[in-house]
């Protein structure tokens, strides 16, 4: 967000009448832009005395606005209503993440050796009921930017090694892995696309049909992105509760690379995602799955214990493990939370 302090006492005085264009320059600047959770932003939240503004703002509402006048292809009432509409986004966006309707927002992926910055687009609807996919979560976030790390650490026999070399239909040269990655649980994409772009791989990204029309919105949005690092990374449809009819676009469904990020949110998504990777994991001791789950409570907590005890059953080798801290929208005063996430390989690795 913008570090800017604005006092409510410098906005034009509606007493004054000020003029259309006065107000709408007044309104464009008290924009609250979304967070992306980075140390600017904690420090920077409510920079805005923001509760003189907020009461500017409900005045602006409350006003008549009498005194405008028809010019620049308005009349005087689109006038007043372009107003009254800039002053509600205004609002909204000072009453947290539920109330802005949708949003965009571009995350940038620092260099890392011989690759150059990354910047994802990524939008959001408005959150609706329970449709949790639609919201960027966290811990994606806070993943993603471990990504280079992880990749190094512990996925580099797929990432770095084994590669094709292929060309393009420009005749432009390129190298990726062999390995492709599934992504479950994909909500926005932001996770599932910076590992595609991070670790150079192509990529399915799955969801409930219900998200899977914005999730294959912004993997089109990133297709500039993609294209230019020579990759494919596609949008897919997989209920954790019927497999079998999952992943319609892909002919080959067996995957080196398995990933989830913040996928638990019941008693039963432990054993669903669990068997979600023992589904589409390919048998291979050099395949790897990877899980994130924020540790908001005791009973998220629960649900990443038993995660692991039930990928213990299935003889999956917990090959590491961390904590990273992570930031949302919901937080208060930059309140962090602890994500946990694990490393598995198949037996024998």
């Amino acid at each position: 967000m913008s570090s800017t302090f604005i006092n409510a006492l410098d906005l034009p005085r509606l007493r004054e009448e000020p003029r259309f264009e006065i107000l709408v320059q007044s309104l464009e600047s008290l924009t609250v832009n979304p967070s992306t959770w980075s140390e600017s932003d904690v420090d920077t939240d409510a920079p805005r005395d923001d509760i003189a503004i907020s009461r500017y703002l409900t005045s602006i509402l409350k006003s008549p606005l009498d005194w405008l006048r028809d010019g620049e292809g308005l009349d005087a009432d689109e006038r007043r209503e372009k107003l009254l509409d800039l002053t509600s986004q205004r609002l909204a966006e000072r009453c947290g993440r539920s109330a802005m309707g949708e949003i965009s927002r571009g995350w940038v992926l620092p260099t890392f050796r011989d690759r150059p910055e990354l910047k994802l687009e990524i939008r959001e609807p408005p959150l609706i009921g329970d449709n949790l996919g639609f919201k960027t979560w966290g811990t994606a976030w806070a993943m993603a930017q471990k990504l280079d790390d992880i990749g190094l650490n512990h996925f580099s026999h797929l990432i770095y090694d084994n590669l094709n070399i292929f060309t393009d239909p420009t005749g432009k040269i390129f190298t990726k892995p062999r390995a492709r990655i599934l992504e479950l649980g994909s909500g926005t994409g932001l996770f599932g696309l910076a590992a595609a772009t991070m670790w150079n791989c192509d990529a399915i990204l799955t969801d409930m049909k219900i998200i899977e029309g914005n999730l294959n919105f912004n993997i089109e949005k990133n297709d500039t992105l993609l294209n230019s690092r020579g990759l494919k990374a596609c949008s897919d449809v997989l209920d954790w509760t019927d497999p079998e009819n999952g992943l319609s676009k892909c002919s080959d469904k067996e995957f080196e690379i398995v990933l989830a990020s913040d996928p638990l949110y019941d008693e039963n998504h432990p054993e669903m995602v669990a068997n979600m990777i023992k589904e589409f994991i390919k048998p291979n001791t050099t395949s790897r799955a990877m899980v994130a789950v924020p540790l908001r409570d005791e009973k998220t907590r629960g649900f990443a214990n038993k995660l692991q005890e039930i990928m213990n059953l299935y003889d999956f080798k917990l090959l590491y493990n961390d904590e990273e801290i992570c930031r949302d929208d919901w937080a208060n005063n930059g309140e962090e939370v602890k994500s946990w996430w694990g490393v598995w390989g198949l037996p024998n690795c």
